[in-house]
């Protein structure tokens, strides 16, 4: 099926222009709900702060192109070790925090990053922002212009195609076993040997790095960051309503491979319609459908088609 999907993927553009500008932003906010999925579906950590590393990915590309002149690859590169850096150093304490605590620290933490980006407005642009100028993506000593909405498209595509591989190997792997134990009961995997708090504390740095490489790429597709990126998800405090990546893991399945994907498909589509038909009416079109995932589908839309969520179901 993976393989199916990636070739319809591949040749997309080829038959709808709207492709383009859709499968970018499909890409990019489908591999953010993917590292929320990896943090929530698998190790059970709800949190509520990734945009805070999705945002320093994005800003640790960015000032590397505007202040070091770094080339594509690099200025990707310094984006997720910007934010796999600061997962390690708040994830250290975060995952200390259990229940709502945990909750409510990393809404905590995203706020106060927020705030901190706009009081500094002459370093991160505040809710203006700022642009810059992406260097061109080399491949095999050809040069791609990042302006070109084919290379978007590619880019964004392969983005995601690296972060669901790297996904499916965790979860395929007895550090991904040992992460569903924990999620399903702390104190057992404790008794049976296993260092929670060292786990919980690693997927909090994959998810964070994962959110990164989403931030990174965005600002790289965009060129353009700002402050706003901090904002918390699932709080709906944004002016922007962008794809949640919370609502996308609830709606298309918690703790499976594909379901994030379907989810962050139809909120994609979703938000087409309502922002055209009320543009203000986004946020209650959420907690409507949040209403909705709770009482009528709680295992996610995924669990319609009665396929088993493990590794081996992709």
């Amino acid at each position: 099926m993976s393989w199916i999907l990636l070739a319809a993927a591949l040749v997309l553009p080829w038959v709808w222009n709207g492709a383009l500008f859709w499968g970018t932003n499909f890409s990019i906010w489908g591999l953010l709900a993917l590292s929320w999925n990896l943090l929530y579906g698998y190790t059970g950590l709800l949190s509520l702060g990734l945009g805070v590393y999705f945002a320093l990915g994005a800003y640790g590309a960015a000032f590397a192109v505007m202040h070091a002149h770094a080339d594509f690859g690099t200025a990707l590169i310094a984006g997720i070790a910007l934010a796999l850096l600061v997962a390690l150093l708040l994830g250290w304490g975060s995952v200390r925090l259990s229940g709502y605590g945990f909750v409510v620290g990393t809404l905590v933490t995203a706020l106060i990053f927020y705030l901190l980006a706009l009081g500094t407005d002459h370093l991160t642009g505040g809710e203006d922002g700022l642009s810059f100028r992406a260097p061109p993506l080399s491949l095999v000593g050809v040069e791609f212009p990042v302006s070109d909405l084919s290379v978007r498209y590619y880019l964004g595509l392969a983005a995601l195609v690296v972060g669901w591989s790297v996904v499916r190997s965790v979860i395929s792997s007895p550090l991904g076993l040992a992460l569903r134990v924990v999620r399903e009961n702390e104190q057992r995997a404790a008794f049976l040997g296993y260092d929670v708090l060292r786990l919980k504390w690693v997927s909090f740095a994959m998810a964070g790095a994962l959110a990164g490489f989403a931030g990174a790429v965005w600002a790289l597709s965009k060129e353009y960051v700002r402050a706003g990126l901090f904002q918390p998800f699932g709080a709906f405090v944004s002016a922007q309503p962008e794809p949640d990546p919370l609502i996308a893991v609830l709606l298309g399945g918690a703790g499976t491979l594909w379901g994030p994907l379907w989810g962050t498909a139809i909120l994609l589509a979703l938000r087409e319609t309502v922002v055209g038909l009320w543009p203000q009416g986004y946020a209650l079109t959420m907690g409507i459908v949040i209403l909705a995932i709770v009482r009528y589908r709680s295992q996610g839309l995924i669990s319609l088609f009665k396929r088993s969520s493990s590794p081996s179901a992709i």
